[in-house]
């Protein structure tokens, strides 16, 4: 065995288990000359907008570093599942993640807040409360496990899809559904009747193939770069949970980057969002057309069926405040209020 790839293992050995030797080994000998090297891992196809805003981050960074800050990208959950991802994360042997809420609610439940369905009215309102104090405080007991999340990216508002029509929570008895294994997001559909059956994203397009499952909930975009529309005849435009995803960084390893490099590091996640969002937007209207044409029969909630779903989730605060307190969700109602007006 060479002595470079020697020296790899004897770096990586006991530190994360395989993941972690993979993750160090696949660090190219180029990026020695770099002062800093990065890995970013993320759970969408190179298809994806998170693919696109991913590079449009790693661009950024390397561009104002002049080059003192390289970054790989691993995009399709290569590095393992999301929950393998955020425990790489926090061992430090992944410097960078961008990941759904539901993947980290277990190291800090404080996200998960985010995952209760009918929380937000519109995207405005959902990026003004993410965007400002009340993200932060989100975000800020990830730091207790070594990780900084300093960014909110997205997939969008999920939407229901599924082998059968879909108009109100009823429709939902006895069928099985593929959550993340978000306790919140299992609340959910428990409360609408249905069974939730976890199942890792990189795996879903196969169980929605073969039955394993009879639906699931995602954003347009992921519908879309996933190819779930292929699997999933009927689809009903919900917007009943706002898909957001933690760009994170292993906080050992932010707190220890020069002063500058911090700063690049956490203004070009943010530049990356606001990108990010464009493309999502920009290309839902596009992304609903290739639905049709392959056959998925779309629908949409009137009023009416969306505030009988809005009742039938009630129970799902009454849990999540009984488990976790009221103070942060009462907060986000507040600032939607004022964002509102009402």
């Amino acid at each position: 065995m060479p002595h470079f790839i020697a020296g790899l293992f004897s770096g990586c050995r006991g530190v994360a288990g395989a993941l972690t030797f993979v993750l160090c080994a696949l660090v190219p000998l180029a990026a020695a000359s770099a002062e800093t090297s990065i890995k970013l891992g993320h759970d969408q196809p190179e298809t994806s907008p998170h693919h696109q805003a991913a590079l449009k981050w790693k661009e950024i960074v390397e561009s104002r570093s002049g080059g003192k800050v390289t970054v790989q990208i691993f995009p399709s959950s290569m590095l393992g599942s999301g929950t393998q991802m955020v425990e790489q994360v926090q061992a430090g042997a992944l410097e960078a993640a961008v990941l759904p809420t539901a993947w980290i609610a277990p190291l800090a439940p404080s996200v998960s807040v985010l995952d209760l369905p009918f929380l937000f009215p519109s995207r405005q309102a959902a990026y003004r409360v993410i965007d400002g104090p009340v993200g932060k405080e989100i975000l800020a007991p990830l730091n207790k496990v070594s990780i900084e999340g300093v960014a909110f990216w997205e997939s969008g508002f999920k939407q229901f899809t599924g082998d059968f029509p879909i108009s109100t929570p009823d429709d939902y008895k006895g069928h099985k559904i593929r959550t993340m294994p978000a306790p919140v997001i299992q609340e959910q559909f428990k409360a609408f009747g249905a069974t939730p059956t976890p199942i890792n994203f990189s795996e879903l397009y196969t169980a929605l193939q073969q039955k394993v499952v009879d639906g699931q909930e995602n954003p347009i975009a992921t519908i879309a770069s996933m190819r779930f529309y292929e699997v999933q005849p009927h689809m009903t435009l919900s917007d009943h949970g706002f898909l957001a995803y933690v760009f994170m960084l292993n906080k050992p390893f932010l707190d220890n980057q020069a002063a500058d490099t911090r700063k690049l590091l956490v203004d070009a996640a943010a530049e990356a969002r606001d990108y990010q969002r464009g493309i999502i937007q920009d290309a839902e209207a596009k992304n609903l057309e290739i639905f049709r044409q392959a056959g998925v029969k779309i629908a949409k909630l009137d009023p009416e069926q969306r505030a009988a779903f809005v009742r039938a989730s009630q129970p799902v605060y009454d849990w999540y405040s009984n488990k976790y307190g009221s103070g942060t969700l009462d907060n986000i109602k507040k600032a939607v209020t004022d964002i509102s007006g009402k």
